[in-house]
């Protein structure tokens, strides 16, 4: 099995939904996105990107720390940004993110977001539900969690329609209060 070029040893490398086809992005698929290279990011996950070719809001930071860490360890490709993608145009619509492989409680984080010009299509929540799906489907994991600011009402109402319920809060200095929301294996 591989993702974008990169072996990848028995986990499911590409998920499908009705509308969508999800992707891990290697190392140099997200080094090419980080760059604004569209040539380069077409060639290495046969997605058209919009103009000018950047990651999806709020996921930029991460990037540089996710590329360096697949730069050494490829096979965790899955447990990190995986690319949502329109399987009728090839347009990439936006990004769902894990923090990584789960916890000792086998807990794991999925953070989501949509290029603004195609939130408000349900592409977050049917890209959300697959993976929250295919995380239950891994060894380990129990738990997945998601963070969402109080204010971003988008984010929340995606947490609440994949089956998420809110089980805590924090304050961020940066943010405000962000909500926790999680569901359980079945």
């Amino acid at each position: 099995m591989t993702i974008i070029g990169v072996p990848v040893p028995m986990t499911q490398s590409q998920v499908r939904t009705k509308r969508l086809e999800l992707v891990p992005l290697s190392a140099d698929a997200i080094e090419a996105m980080l760059a604004g290279d569209r040539g380069r990011l077409r060639s290495l996950t046969d997605a058209d990107f919009p103009l000018p070719v950047a990651p999806p809001p709020y996921m930029a930071e991460s990037l540089p720390v996710v590329r360096d860490r697949l730069r050494t360890s490829p096979a965790e490709a899955t447990w990190w940004n995986w690319l949502v993608v329109r399987q009728d145009n090839r347009e990439a619509v936006g990004s769902v993110a894990f923090g990584g492989k789960p916890d000792a409680a086998g807990a794991v984080l999925v953070g989501y977001a949509m290029y603004p010009a195609r939130e408000g299509k349900g592409y977050a929540t049917e890209a959300v539900r697959a993976m929250v799906d295919w995380a239950f489907a891994q060894p380990g994991v129990q738990i997945v969690r998601a963070l969402a600011p109080v204010w971003n009402t988008p984010a929340v109402h995606v947490a609440e329609k994949v089956g998420m319920r809110p089980v805590g809060s924090y304050e961020d200095d940066e943010v405000g209060e962000v909500l926790i929301y999680e569901t359980v294996r079945a």
